[in-house]
């Protein structure tokens, strides 16, 4: 099956695809504004019928994942339930796949981004807490973020601000990324690690359970511009309220009217 991805007018065809091969055409980054590098990537989030979704080959290289091994030396079978989800094992993992140089993504056409896969490890911190300062600097530029963070006098946001710090050193030092300041936080989130229960002694010998929460803060960096905004879409301006309004009262009928 041949599929061609064509643009009228001074857009050429950006990209060919067949089941057994991906043929594309680059496109520098520097000719497209950051409003149409966002269109061409909220394109792929359009929800598709899986029997119609095509994969395409493997063209990257990633380190065999070993399913045997347990974390902490532990004995015995694999459990399943056991480090679900997001762990920093997976997380760092991502850092060790190798794609080909200048390797254009087929469904954008454009080149694929540089990314930092950064986490830090069993912080004491409610993972509550920790989710307010994640959305503040969520699709930020990382020296922005910083700034951001850096202004509030809260725990959350401090760690935050550390990890982005780190973060950005790696990619500077570790990843050799020329430019470590034009990149923006495309993930920040926590995830509860472990808990540590404890007791505590009040009147009477009352006695209540306490609770210790750890979280891992994981961020990734992705080099590029930041989008102009972070829902999916534009937030509507009064304009658009008022243009809505407008239709809504243009569009009324009166009922069983002649």
């Amino acid at each position: 099956m041949l599929r061609v991805l064509v643009r009228s007018g001074t857009e050429a065809c950006r990209a060919v695809s067949t089941s057994s091969a991906v043929l594309s055409i680059p496109v520098k980054k520097e000719d497209l504004s950051a409003k149409e590098i966002w269109e061409r990537r909220s394109k792929l989030r359009i929800p598709k019928l899986q029997k119609d979704e095509q994969l395409s080959s493997k063209v990257y290289f990633a380190p065999e994942w070993d399913l045997e091994q347990k974390p902490n030396m532990e004995e015995g079978f694999v459990d399943p339930l056991k480090g679900y989800g997001m762990t920093p094992e997976k997380w760092e993992y991502y850092n060790k796949v190798v794609w080909p140089p200048n390797y254009i993504v087929p469904e954008t056409g454009l080149p694929k981004a540089k990314e930092v896969f950064h986490c830090k490890e069993s912080v004491h911190f409610s993972p509550k807490r920790m989710w307010a300062a994640c959305q503040l600097v969520w699709k930020m530029n990382v020296d922005e973020a910083i700034t951001q963070l850096d202004m509030q006098q809260l725990k959350g946001c401090t760690l935050l601000m550390e990890t982005l710090k780190k973060a950005k050193t790696r990619a500077a030092d570790e990843f050799h990324i020329e430019y470590p300041s034009q990149m923006y936080v495309a993930d920040a989130f926590p995830v509860q690690s472990n808990i540590v229960k404890g007791a505590r002694r009040h009147a009477h010998e009352n006695w209540n359970t306490i609770r210790y929460r750890y979280i891992h803060i994981f961020v990734r960096l992705e080099e590029g511009p930041a989008p102009a905004h972070k829902q999916r879409h534009a937030p509507k301006s009064g304009w658009d309220h008022m243009d809505e309004y407008y239709n809504y009262l243009r569009s009324r009928s009166v009922k069983y009217s002649i």
